[in-house]
């Protein structure tokens, strides 16, 4: 959680850092990264961790009739969702680089509920979720409200590393994707760190979620990305066994589990190499059995879902795709979180 000195009524959610927005005058742009650390990854890397995929600002406002307005603009035209607790808006609200202003309160029946919940979220905590695209920046905020307390939230927060896929690149909204799906079952907060077409397992992007103490279960999808650019099978060694050890010893007493190449393209269509793709997933088990950290594990990403809910390029999961996958991961990470 980033609480900006600007902002003090409100927490940023997956947010590491603001740096000015190069639209509009006055905005602060919500980066996943510090832009230092994204600096140092590729370039498409660099690109995404500064779009606001699970990013969220929270707040809870001091009264039910307190009117709370959100200033907030983007690079280009987009949507958000306003939430309640878990509580889904009706539509979404359309954003551009034209600053808007939302003007919030608790909604009237969540005022009168007196049924005793179990959410992840308390109903008085308002979230506005953004999307994988745009970037977003925040402009200002006004009104009686405070950041959500602890006892308001989940108490496990789980933190995902993975292609375009984790960022639910094809999904309806990024609550439909297999991240959110997943933490929705468990009853805990996401923490997405998903990097489409980009996810190369990069050295400074493996020390950032190491050096990071707010996470309780990670996994990371090591990499269609890596297989679809031809990086060779020994690169991707390398470069996952690195990443996996790099997480692991600064997390001795975290689950962490890797998730193999989930089923694409090349395992069933004519002529797709379904040989270099199962090297992908032999070299992960191997890593992770390599391993002497012992809440280290492996998941099959083909256990995971098959490809009747994908789009039509047979790599991205679909809404249907991303259920299949966020239900049974969850059934997955459930068995090894204690």
């Amino acid at each position: 959680m980033t609480t900006l000195e600007e902002y003090p009524s409100v927490s940023l959610h997956n947010v590491a850092e603001t740096v000015p927005a190069d639209w509009t005058d006055e905005g602060d742009r919500l980066h996943r990264l510090p832009a230092d650390v994204a600096a140092e990854l590729n370039e498409m890397a660099d690109d995404r961790v500064r779009h606001p995929t699970g990013s969220e600002l929270r707040f809870v406002p001091e009264r039910d009739d307190a009117e709370i307005e959100v200033t907030l603009s983007a690079d280009e035209p987009g949507e958000l969702h306003v939430f309640w607790g878990g509580f889904q808006p009706w539509k979404p609200t359309e954003i551009g680089p034209e600053p808007t202003t939302l003007t919030l309160s608790v909604p009237e029946r969540l005022r009168k509920l007196d049924a005793d919940l179990d959410g992840r979220y308390d109903p008085r905590v308002c979230r506005i979720c953004f999307e994988r695209v745009p970037a977003v920046a925040v402009h200002d905020v006004r009104g009686d409200c405070r950041p959500p307390e602890p006892g308001e939230l989940p108490d496990t927060r789980y933190l995902a590393y993975g292609t375009s896929i984790t960022e639910g690149a094809a999904a309806s909204a990024d609550h439909l994707n297999y991240v959110s799906r997943a933490a929705r079952e468990l009853g805990w907060d996401p923490l997405n760190f998903g990097c489409s077409g980009s996810a190369y397992a990069d050295p400074p992007m493996g020390e950032y979620v190491a050096e990071r103490d707010d996470w309780d279960v990670a996994t990371l999808a090591l990499s269609i990305n890596m297989a679809n650019q031809d990086f060779p099978v020994e690169e991707f060694e390398a470069r996952a066994e690195a990443f996996v050890e790099t997480v692991a010893e600064a997390h001795p007493d975290e689950p962490i589990v890797c998730i193999t190449l989930f089923p694409y393209y090349p395992d069933v269509i004519e002529g797709g190499d379904a040989g270099r793709a199962e090297a992908y997933r032999e070299t992960l088990r191997a890593i992770v059995a390599d391993t002497d950290h012992p809440d280290i594990s492996v998941v099959e990403g083909r256990e995971l879902t098959d490809v009747s809910g994908y789009t039509a390029d047979i790599l991205h999961p679909g809404d249907a795709g991303m259920e299949s996958i966020g239900r049974s991961l969850a059934r997955e990470l459930d068995e090894r979180v204690e």
